[in-house]
């Protein structure tokens, strides 16, 4: 079984990979997510969580300029 990194091209993206892509803790994005802050997120069914990868780059950016 092989694991699934993200990188730039890659379209989704774990909770954990979004938490360090954004430089907060995995806890502050599921609070996040149970709001109305943050980035999209898609769940893919099990409890899985995705995020787009440009979703995050735009929010992560969003937030730089505010």
């Amino acid at each position: 079984m092989t694991t699934a990194t993200c990188t730039p091209a890659s379209p989704l993206m774990t909770p954990d990979q979004a938490s360090d892509a954004l430089g907060i803790s995995l806890t502050e994005l599921q609070k996040m997510r149970l709001g109305t802050a943050g980035p999209n997120y898609h769940g893919i069914g099990l409890g899985l969580i995705r995020y787009n990868t440009a979703d995050v780059m735009r929010w992560r950016t969003s937030r730089d300029a505010a």
